[in-house]
């Protein structure tokens, strides 16, 4: 596993190099009290993903929280309040939503790559959970988009009914 610890400021503020990110502070340790810092997974089954813990996790300290956990628990210790929480917390979930996606994308080509894998489909034999999971991401993701245009579709019903009844009654009082 690769790591590598990201550079904060004085303020013990971290800010990604994406434009829409919030700010997240680093926090002492609750346990030891020393600043906690941030690393990135280089590991096949995370690459990417971030995550918070103690400099002295593995040997004194059992500080460590993926990267929307580490929010929870600063919103939930008053670090982060208001639209500043908000902000991190919706960002933190979107980030892991696509990291989870990418993910999902990833093994399901790894394990479609492999040539053999459709004849082993086919036959029965495939333990095909990687692209069982990616096709349920895929239909998690066609029920997200479906209510989306559902909502839509009644937005554009409910302006319909209202112009439909604005003309009834303009027409009426002539």
């Amino acid at each position: 596993m690769s790591l590598s610890a990201s550079s904060s400021s004085r303020l013990g503020v971290r800010r990604r190099g994406r434009a829409a990110s919030p700010a997240i502070p680093l926090v002492p340790c609750p346990n030891c009290g020393r600043q906690a810092k941030v690393y990135v997974s280089g590991t096949d089954e995370h690459p990417g993903w971030t995550f918070y813990k103690c400099k002295y996790h593995s040997s004194t300290c059992i500080f460590w929280h993926l990267e929307r956990e580490y929010v929870i628990y600063l919103i939930d210790n008053n670090v982060l309040r208001g639209d500043a929480a908000v902000d991190a917390l919706g960002w933190a979930e979107d980030r892991r939503e696509d990291l989870e996606l990418s993910l999902g994308k990833k093994k399901l080509v790894e394990e479609w790559g492999r040539g053999s894998q459709a004849g082993a489909c086919i036959a029965g034999t495939s333990n095909n959970t990687a692209a069982h999971d990616g096709n349920k991401r895929t239909v998690s993701e066609l029920v997200v988009l479906g209510r989306q245009i559902v909502l839509l579709l009644k937005i554009v019903l409910a302006m319909l009914f209202f112009i439909a009844v604005a003309v009834v009654f303009f027409i009426w009082k002539k």
